[in-house]
């Protein structure tokens, strides 16, 4: 197991080759006069070697044992890796991080010790985690879960947004409709400079910066405009597109 995650092929080889034309010819090539040549031969080889962390062999396998008793799975990789290395040892970090051992079952639910005090499993980020009760490996389902139901709610949100928001034609380019407090509103973009100092944004009612990228692209669609500018729309306007005040 040591051999396939931290071994690599190591590559680099293949341009230092003493063949016509190489790269190592031509650095140590003389003048036909005899002058020009290099000052001096170093010993280091040519070409880039080097070793790296395979992790996606060790991630399926902590896979693959999800049911078994972690005491069992870990004995396994304390046989098949050797601690006293320093690149094998590093390994076990990653193993940290991929499963939660420190686990408590609080409230008919099992909670993760972290940095951050007791978190719900569902905010840890590690893909499995020890049952504290009876120490089986498990797969953290309640971080997808988590994730799915985030990621919902985010296109919820937008969708919202986009209701309220009307873009494109028949509106030129930097207007937009926006509806606020239930009325409808033409709202004038302007480009937000990038590290420029804050800027007042009359939708959000309030001081915006390029910090607020987030926040601007939830509201008009980009991060890099704010609204500078609003004016109500009139009765006919909206009848003729549609609209209704509240």
């Amino acid at each position: 197991m040591s051999k396939v995650l931290v071994e690599e092929p190591r590559w680099g080889r293949a341009c230092a080759r003493v063949v016509e034309g190489s790269r190592r010819l031509q650095r140590n090539r003389i003048d036909d006069d005899g002058e020009g040549g290099p000052t001096r031969l170093g010993m280091k080889r040519d070409g880039c070697k080097h070793f790296g962390e395979h992790l996606g062999p060790l991630y399926r396998y902590l896979s693959d044992q999800a049911g078994r008793p972690w005491d069992k799975v870990y004995g396994e990789l304390c046989a098949a890796l050797d601690r006293r290395s320093v690149v094998q040892a590093h390994l076990f970090q990653h193993i940290d991080s991929h499963v939660d051992r420190e686990t408590v079952w609080r409230d008919d639910k099992v909670w993760v010790r972290s940095w951050r005090g007791l978190v719900p499993l569902s905010e840890s980020r590690a893909e499995m985690y020890v049952h504290p009760r009876t120490g089986i490996l498990l797969v953290n389902r309640a971080r997808v879960i988590a994730k799915r139901r985030r990621k919902q709610a985010d296109a919820a949100k937008a969708e919202a947004s986009a209701r309220e928001r009307r873009i494109g034609a028949p509106l030129p380019p930097g207007v937009q409709w926006h509806r606020i407090d239930g009325l409808w509103y033409e709202v004038r973009l302007r480009a937000l400079g990038r590290d420029g100092p804050e800027v007042f944004d009359v939708v959000l009612r309030r001081g915006v910066r390029s910090t607020d990228h987030q926040l601007l692209k939830e509201r008009y669609g980009s991060s890099s405009i704010y609204a500078h500018a609003k004016r109500q729309l009139d009765g006919r306007t909206l009848r003729r597109h549609g609209l209704a005040q509240e």
